[in-house]
């Protein structure tokens, strides 16, 4: 085999050759993407193809090609009768099947002539996944016997279905554009590993081998490369790595003497400017030099233990970002960068101006990112990892409050009343757009907290204003979504609220708030059984995972009747995942409703306060409850 066919770039539209096949083998995980990877995944080739959707991004050229990534086959030995070429594939598979899903949705889209078409198949197979490859069959050819195998590429095929609608990608133009480019455009590098290979080492070195540069570690690089000298990159540097760490405080990243003079002996104070910092900085390590051996020896057993006993109960977490996001998220919020893009693949491109320079100053960001970053670490959510009900904490590093120890806690100008609703309305636009890129609703909650601060030298903000900002926040963002006159259903005009799976997940997640909100101050909701609806009230919370619209009265009548004339009004509508979508596509209300008093859960508060009606149908009054419903929620979303 040649070079050149080891290492092949394929358009999407050479990938699905008919007469080429790529076998899942029976080491291989399921297909497991999820709806954050599908619609990022979606998200990148509209991006490259132009069609960018975003109100506060500006409208990018399309791309010449778009890269998707690379995909590592083994060529298996066929038999002399055999004309395809078949590759077993190694690394890829998610990718390769979500590329599959969508080439099933552009076919039944009708937006292409056959011609373009032509040649084209689903040419994934499984080795010992009989589930996988008929689940895939069925997408692609549109015919079902009813039982929905393999959840998570139905559940994917309904991710790409709603992602379309929501973002106004289904128009036929936009559609057609779209999958233009993806299949002409968008490349794939085919890597064919050579057949003497031996696939277990193979495995070794793929699960063991480095990571190549980051590109927040070459913007490191740039930054450093602009000081006057090794005392302003030693601070620079220190504060950096302190801050691109997101999975601990950021005050840990400073050594403890430092960071007692940096942030004061709580670790809540800031001083005034880098030169601030960088003497502090300076000044310590000075000192160090300036030790007697017997001096280090002492200083480094002391120390080093407190450290040790200081990092053994740090409070470790994960993060709803990354350090190349944040990094794009503190630039764009300083005053002449507001129009920076969140997308992290331009995060070279966003600091480096075209003669090369940057453009903005070393001292100054930096400052700035430890500005954020403590804001950040304060009183944004982070994933709970110690109470899997609660989901997300709000919790603030403080300092020895309960002895010698550190006591991550509520924030101090917080109550817990506070604590808990900004807990959950930052929950609520998280779960919105779980996705890195555009976290629109991050960057405006920062900037809500700087504008908070009213001292300087510490960074303190108050409860009440900090929810009161918040909830205005979600009433714009609802505002932009519909005005008044698209909130009531009518024939002739349905509004953004009642057009089915079209409707964003915003919408359903700000009702949830807004219900979790006033029942929490003791107003109750629902129909003849609205104690059930309490119960699921007591163990809400925000959930990712839950992207997928569901009809509680289904668009196929379960029972053989006509379709309902106004299925997708907002009253039967709400937000679960999207397996159990597609486990419960065509149950009637009342099954539902079995189904999730068995498992003694509901995935949302609006879903909850459905099935307490007897009543959930087309007609009588089943159909009143849907009204009544209906109303009621859409009081509650007016606010």
């Amino acid at each position: 085999m040649s070079d050149s066919n080891q290492v092949k770039p394929l358009s999407v539209k050479e990938l699905f050759d008919s007469k080429t096949q790529y076998v899942i083998p029976i080491y291989q995980r399921n297909y497991a993407w999820g709806a954050t990877e599908i619609e990022q995944l979606i998200q990148d080739i509209s991006d490259a193809a132009g069609l960018i959707t975003q109100a506060d991004e500006t409208v990018t050229t399309e791309q010449a090609e778009y890269y998707l990534g690379s995909l590592v086959v083994y060529q298996r030995t066929t038999h002399s009768n055999q004309s395809n070429v078949v590759y077993e594939t190694i690394d890829g598979q998610q990718r390769h099947t979500t590329l599959s899903i969508l080439l099933a949705y552009l076919k039944h889209s009708q937006v292409l002539e056959d011609n373009k078409l032509e040649g084209l198949d689903i040419n994934l197979t499984f080795d010992s996944r009989p589930k996988s490859a008929r689940a895939l069959e069925a997408i692609y050819t549109g015919k079902s016997n009813g039982e929905l195998e393999e959840p998570n590429i139905h559940s994917a095929s309904k991710t790409i279905q709603s992602y379309f609608k929501t973002k106004g990608l289904d128009t036929k133009e936009k559609t057609k554009q779209f999958f233009e480019y993806l299949l002409e455009k968008v490349l794939i590098l085919r890597v064919v590993v050579p057949p003497q290979t031996d696939l277990n080492h193979y495995f070794e070195i793929m699960n063991n081998r480095g990571e190549q540069l980051e590109k927040h570690e070459v913007l490191k690089a740039k930054f450093m490369a602009t000081l006057d000298n090794d005392k302003e990159r030693g601070c620079f540097s220190t504060i950096w790595d302190a801050c691109s760490n997101m999975k601990r405080y950021t005050q840990m990243g400073f050594q403890s003497d430092l960071r007692k003079e940096v942030f004061g002996s709580d670790w809540q104070t800031i001083p005034a400017s880098f030169e601030a910092i960088q003497q502090k900085h300076t000044y310590k390590r000075q000192k160090a030099d300036a030790m007697t051996l017997r001096e280090i020896i002492s200083n480094k057993t002391s120390s080093s233990n407190s450290d040790d006993e200081e990092r053994e109960k740090e409070e470790q977490f994960s993060s709803v970002i990354d350090f190349s996001n944040f990094l794009l998220h503190v630039l764009k919020l300083m005053p002449e960068h507001r129009s920076t893009s969140l997308d992290d693949k331009k995060l070279i491109d966003a600091f480096i101006s075209k003669d090369d320079g940057l453009k903005v100053s070393a001292k100054v960001f930096v400052y700035e990112l430890l500005r954020y970053r403590v804001l950040f670490d304060s009183y944004v959510i982070k994933p709970d990892q110690h109470d899997e009900k609660r989901k997300w904490s709000l919790l603030r590093l403080n300092a020895y409050k309960y002895g010698n120890s550190l006591s991550p806690d509520y924030p101090n100008a917080f109550n817990s009343d506070q604590n808990e609703k900004i807990r959950m309305i930052l929950a609520m636009f998280h779960v919105s757009n779980p996705a890195l890129v555009y976290k629109r609703w991050l960057n405006d909650t920062l900037r809500i907290l700087n504008a908070l601060v009213t001292d300087n030298d510490r960074l303190e903000v108050g409860g009440s204003s900090y929810l009161s900002a918040l909830e205005k926040l979600s009433d714009k963002y609802f505002d932009e979504i519909c005005n008044e006159s698209q909130l009531e259903y009518s024939e002739n005009n349905v509004g953004v609220l009642h057009q089915g799976t079209g409707v964003q997940n915003f919408v359903f997640n700000r009702l949830d708030y807004l219900l979790w909100s006033r029942m929490s101050a003791g107003e109750m909701f629902g129909g003849e059984n609205k104690s059930e609806v309490k119960g699921h009230f007591n163990e809400f919370q925000f959930a990712l995972g839950r992207t997928s619209v569901e009809h509680h009265f289904p668009q196929t009548d379960p029972s053989g009747a006509s379709k309902m004339k106004d299925v997708d009004r907002f009253g039967n509508l709400c937000l679960i995942s999207p397996s159990s979508n597609s486990r419960l596509s065509n149950y009637s209300p009342q099954d539902k409703k079995k189904f999730y008093q068995e498992s003694k859960r509901a995935e949302s508060l609006k879903q909850a306060i459905m099935m307490s009606y007897e009543d959930w149908g087309p007609e009588g009054q089943g159909l009143e409850n849907i009204k009544n419903h209906e109303k009621e929620v859409i009081r509650v979303l007016r606010n």
